[in-house]
């Protein structure tokens, strides 16, 4: 666990040093007001990629971890039982909700015989915003984001689509950016910690 935890904490350092280039290059180099004006606008997306990047990782590095404990499916949480059949069995259909879903695997999983493997992959649906960010936190059956970082977070997120599909009426200044930075930042260290109270608490597991 503390090998996961580590892993985890060197890829917050890595990103949080790629976000400080952002803020620390129009500093360092004499753009030109247009050329800095451009630079900000990108930044966005490039902070975005960082955050989806942090999430996916996250996931993955987690996933690999609870497949070495040995986990069975009467042991496992439920959400995390639903999460691994669901993308075994390509049941991902949006339309119903999660809890639909767990629904029909409780009513299989008296069937399992065969040894658990957590899938990999998770529904990022293109926009880790608020919203999304909880939903994947639930598969795991991890604690949710507070509530205080869903209108950042979906600022975050409208400023970042805009820009990527090619609006140029939206105006972004370094204000922003610090915002931003500050906000990715406080939420990969926030999902980090839960992480860790997660397999402290053995959370992955089905309360008998």
């Amino acid at each position: 666990m503390n090998q996961l935890i580590q892993t985890i904490s060197s890829d917050i350092d890595w990103r949080t040093a790629e976000i400080s280039n952002f803020k620390i290059i129009p500093v360092k180099y004499n753009f030109s007001e247009q050329h800095l004006n451009s630079f900000i606008m990108y930044t966005v997306p490039s902070m975005y990629s960082l955050w989806e990047g942090f999430v996916k990782n996250t996931f993955e590095v987690l996933t690999r971890y609870l497949n070495t404990l040995g986990l069975n499916h009467d042991s496992i949480h439920i959400n995390l039982l639903t999460h691994t059949i669901e993308n075994q069995l390509k049941i991902g259909n949006e339309r119903h909700h999660f809890d639909k879903k767990k629904k029909f695997i409780i009513g299989l999983k008296k069937n399992f015989d065969a040894p658990l493997k957590v899938e990999q992959g998770i529904p990022t649906e293109s926009n880790i915003n608020f919203k999304v960010t909880n939903k994947i936190l639930e598969r795991f059956n991890i604690q949710p984001l507070n509530d205080a970082y869903n209108a950042p977070l979906d600022r975050f997120l409208l400023f970042r689509n805009k820009i990527s599909h090619g609006e140029n009426s939206i105006v972004v200044t370094r204000k922003d950016i610090n915002e931003f930075a500050l906000l990715i930042q406080s939420l990969m260290h926030e999902i980090a910690i839960k992480i860790e109270d997660y397999l402290n608490s053995e959370s992955y597991r089905e309360v008998s």
